[in-house]
């Protein structure tokens, strides 16, 4: 038999795959005592909660949810994880994840769920955004924007997770 080789270079294979050991912890929460570093009043509800809590965080119609600025200076990408849970949506009702860097007046569209394309009502959804940070910018805010034509169109958002690489 002939001997077996190990492949080297720049084609050989990983030995494991990429864990995302990279990624640092910026921010987390359930909402369970709080509702952290998002503003405002009448934000926090406890009607449903993703796992094992009871709060989370809504917009409805056309509200919206905005985070205080977060420091991002050593960052180049930054992700943003939460689980969403809605009720009363139609098809075609969506709510947006915007971003606005320091420096700029307004925010910018990074991403979208529409309701019965991306998720069905009453079902608990994971949505992962990824964030390049533009050279130079130092500050971040999040923004989650509901877009529908309904008081009873409402988005849960539960177990906010932010990473920075």
């Amino acid at each position: 038999a002939a001997p077996t080789s190990t492949p080297t270079g720049a084609t050989a294979p990983p030995v494991t795959a990429p864990t995302g050991g990279d990624w640092e912890l910026i921010y987390e929460d359930d909402f369970e005592t709080d509702q952290g570093i998002f503003m405002g009043t009448n934000k926090r509800f406890n009607v449903v909660s993703h796992s094992d809590g009871e709060w989370s965080l809504r917009v409805r119609k056309t509200s919206r949810l905005n985070t205080e600025w977060v420091d991002v200076p050593d960052y180049s990408q930054i992700s943003f994880k939460f689980w969403f849970y809605a009720t009363g949506t139609e098809p075609g009702d969506d709510f947006f994840f915007r971003v606005k860097f320091d420096g700029q007046n307004s925010y910018t569209k990074i991403d979208e769920w529409v309701s019965g394309t991306d998720f069905d009502n009453k079902e608990w959804v994971e949505g992962t955004v990824l964030i390049e940070i533009p050279e130079g910018k130092n500050g971040i805010q999040f923004q989650i924007k509901s877009d529908s034509d309904a008081r009873n169109d409402k988005v849960y958002i539960d177990q906010v997770l932010i990473e920075g690489m």
